[in-house]
């Protein structure tokens, strides 16, 4: 009995935490949408990355976020903002901006492609994916089972369900490939993960790139074509 309510009380303070998590998170979004609404976009700034930092942001925030960065003439948090929004709401329309900022500040890595587009979309509708084809996971499984006991053997719906879970998996695992925005002018590329290893090239802030991997210190780039290394604190991960 004891134990029960030990339990319910510790249930009932877990959901009490959560739910005003969630009640500050949207508390600092409308006074974020206030702010902006009433043209003060720094306080607003201020309000919508609190909102960010908890890995709460909405499109039109990241979006609002990017206008307000672009206006502060912060090309490369509004670069970072634009490509977030871009990853989250498949919207071909912001890549005309995004090539606009990067060719006027001769950047490279902002090229976006088909395939580029294709893994926006699976990223935005990700969890419809997943609930598509549970489901159908799930009614190939009860087919299955009907045939089974009438002596059928359903040879094409086993294939399609083992196709259907394998493409279940393969979405349940999904993520974009990781990619890195250079915050900090005069960022050294390294050949090797060490600060006594071989300078490659120093690259002003802005450049987007692609993350092969990454430790506490450094993290391994491609860039032109080679693998290099460069140190945490100069990249902000999209």
């Amino acid at each position: 009995m004891i134990d029960r309510i030990k339990m319910r009380l510790f249930l009932g303070i877990l959901f009490s935490c959560f739910f005003s998590s969630v009640i500050a998170q949207n508390s600092s979004l409308e006074e974020g949408d206030y702010l902006f609404d009433e043209q003060k976009y720094t306080e607003a700034y201020e309000k919508y990355d609190a909102v960010f930092q908890n890995g709460q942001a909405s499109p039109a925030m990241l979006l609002k976020m990017a206008y307000i960065q672009d206006g502060l003439g912060n090309y490369t948090d509004a670069l970072f903002f634009l490509d977030k929004y871009y990853q989250s709401s498949a919207d071909r329309n912001v890549i005309g901006k995004i090539e606009e900022l990067s060719t006027s500040n001769d950047l490279s890595g902002y090229r976006y492609t088909d395939i580029d587009y294709f893994l926006a979309i699976l990223n935005k509708y990700h969890l419809y994916f997943v609930i598509l084809f549970s489901s159908i996971v799930l009614m190939l499984l009860v087919y299955i089972f009907k045939k089974s006991n009438s002596e059928e053997k359903p040879i094409a719906a086993g294939i399609l369900q083992l196709i259907s879970i394998c493409l279940l998996l393969a979405i349940v695992n999904f993520s974009n490939p990781s990619k890195a925005i250079i915050v900090s002018d005069n960022t050294l590329l390294r050949s090797g993960p060490s600060a006594g290893a071989e300078p490659i090239e120093m690259l002003n802030k802005g450049h987007k790139v692609k993350v092969l991997a990454r430790d506490q210190v450094w993290t391994q780039i491609s860039w032109d074509g080679r693998e290099v290394y460069v140190r945490n604190a100069k990249l902000k991960i999209i």
